[in-house]
C-alpha cells in the first residue's frame, strides 16, 4: 500500500489512473414508499475529494451510509480498495474513517484525553498512541488547546476534534457527513482547509454538504446532474471530478 505521500508527489494525471479507492455502483435504499437513493454510481481515486451535493433529506446520509457499511443497501455494491464493503466487513472498515453529522466526543475529557481513548480502541499504545495524538492535533489546529476540556470547545473546534477521530488510524477513505453544519465562517474556513490538506496529501475522501460554495471550493470541477427531489425541483444527483461524465457518476439522491 503506497504512502499518502508518496502518492501527493505524483502528477495529478497519474493520481487520476491510480485504482479507485472508492467505488460505488447502482446504489438503492428505499423506506417504505420512499425512495431515498436510486442507482447512485461514482468512485474516488487517491487524492481526491468527492461531493455529494443536495438539500436536507435528499438521501446524501443514507448514501454514505451505505458506503461505510452502517446500512444495509437494497441494491448495488461498494468497494473499498476493491474488497466488497458490507455492515459485517469488520476490515473493510477499518480503511475507513466515518466522521459523522453528530459530534461524537466525551465532552468532560480534553482534546487530547479524547484522541487518546479512540487511539486505544484502534489498539494504539504508548510512544506510538502519543506520537499519532499529536501528530493529529496538530493536522486539526489544536495543539494550543489539546489539554483543554473539550466542553470549553466552540462548536467548530469540537468538530475538528471530530475529523481528528476518524484521521488517528491513517483510513485510505475519509467519509465526512456535513462536517460545516452550525459552525462559524471562520471555523468553516479550517475545516475546509484541513479537507483539502489531505486529499493534496493523497487521501481520498467522500464529502456532503447542501452548500453550493463548499462544493465549489473543495472541488472546482463536478459532475452536475439533475434529478428529481421529492418534494419537486431538482438538485445534483452527483456532485465530484468532472471527468465522471458518462457511467464514472449517475443516479438520483431523493
Amino acid at each position: 500500500m503506497a504512502r499518502t505521500g508518496d502518492l501527493a508527489a505524483r502528477d495529478p494525471a497519474d493520481r487520476a489512473m491510480a485504482a479507485p479507492v472508492l467505488e460505488c455502483r447502482g446504489l438503492r435504499e428505499a423506506f417504505g414508499d420512499l425512495v431515498a437513493v436510486d442507482d447512485v454510481s461514482f468512485y474516488i481515486s487517491p487524492g481526491e475529494t468527492y461531493g455529494l451535493l443536495g438539500p436536507n433529506g435528499a438521501g446524501k446520509t443514507t448514501t454514505i451510509s451505505m458506503v461505510a457499511g452502517l446500512l444495509e443497501r437494497e441494491a448495488g455494491q461498494v468497494l473499498v480498495d476493491g474488497t466488497p464493503m458490507t455492515t459485517t466487513s469488520v476490515g473493510v472498515k477499518a480503511l475507513c474513517g466515518y466522521v459523522p453529522q453528530e459530534v461524537a466526543v466525551y465532552p468532560d475529557l480534553t482534546g487530547r484525553e479524547n484522541l487518546r481513548f479512540f487511539a486505544s480502541l484502534y489498539g494504539m499504545r504508548g510512544t506510538r498512541a502519543h506520537r499519532r495524538v499529536e501528530e493529529i492535533l496538530d493536522t486539526i489546529g489544536l495543539t494550543a488547546r489539546g489539554g483543554d476540556q473539550v466542553k470549553k470547545y466552540s462548536g467548530g473546534m469540537q468538530r475538528r476534534l471530530n475529523i481528528g477521530i476518524g484521521l488517528l488510524h491513517r483510513p485510505r477513505l475519509l467519509i465526512l457527513d456535513e462536517p460545516t453544519v452550525g459552525v462559524d465562517p471562520q471555523s468553516r474556513n479550517a475545516i475546509l482547509e484541513s479537507v483539502e490538506s489531505l486529499a493534496s496529501e493523497g487521501m481520498a475522501v467522500l464529502y456532503t454538504t447542501h452548500y453550493m460554495e463548499e462544493a465549489q471550493r473543495l472541488r472546482p470541477r463536478r459532475d452536475h446532474r439533475p434529478g428529481q427531489a421529492p418534494g419537486g425541483g431538482h438538485l445534483p444527483r452527483a456532485c465530484g471530478h468532472g471527468r465522471r461524465a458518462g457511467p464514472g457518476a449517475r443516479g438520483c439522491l431523493g
